[in-house]
């Protein structure tokens, strides 16, 4: 089964610290930020069998807000305060879903979502299971800052006496196929 980046590859790379990682197709949604939004879409999911195995939610105007900050901070504010007043206004009435799911649901989970009307977006990622231990995700944040790979963003979670986390890392869609040969899978 192909998938909009040929990220759907059944390369599983498995290393000896006790790391499997993969390259994976991220659906990117976008909801009303509205109580009952996020059960409606998760409802879709369902009722096709659709399983999530990791999601972030963003509220886009606390990004917004946290991108401006940081342009102020660092100097790099490009217009006054006041002209950023229509952006956070648009942005405050949505938020921004950025899911996996299981590796052969991808496809359909973005064709129901379109079909109920929800915008979706594809980006490409790398799925890393990790032992359940202090320091391993900081162990893999390394292997990518030694060979100068940015992390964009990562999130994840593991529950409290599991022996694996999971975690969804997402580095610039140029550097994918070079990240993910660090932890040797080929392109």
């Amino acid at each position: 089964m192909g998938s909009f980046f040929g990220y759907h590859q059944k390369t599983v790379s498995r290393g000896e610290e006790g790391w499997e990682m993969y390259k994976e197709t991220q659906i990117v949604a976008f909801l009303k930020n509205a109580p009952g939004q996020l059960a409606a879409l998760c409802k879709v999911l369902k009722e096709y069998g659709i399983n999530i195995l990791g999601m972030s939610i963003q509220n886009a105007e606390d990004y917004v807000r946290g991108l401006l900050k940081s342009r102020e901070l660092t100097g790099r504010r490009i217009a006054p305060a006041a002209s950023y007043g229509s952006i956070m206004r648009d942005s405050e009435d949505y938020s921004v879903i950025r899911f996996v799911v299981e590796r052969d649901q991808t496809d359909q989970a973005v064709e129901v979502l379109q079909k109920a009307g929800y915008p979706v977006e594809r980006t490409p990622v790398l799925v890393i299971t990790l032992d359940n231990r202090p320091g391993s995700l900081g162990e893999t944040a390394e292997v990518f800052a030694k060979a100068g790979i940015n992390i964009d963003y990562v999130y994840g979670s593991v529950l409290s006496g599991a022996e694996k986390s999971l975690f969804i890392v997402h580095v610039k869609e140029e550097e994918m196929d070079r990240a993910a040969s660090l932890f040797g899978i080929s392109p």
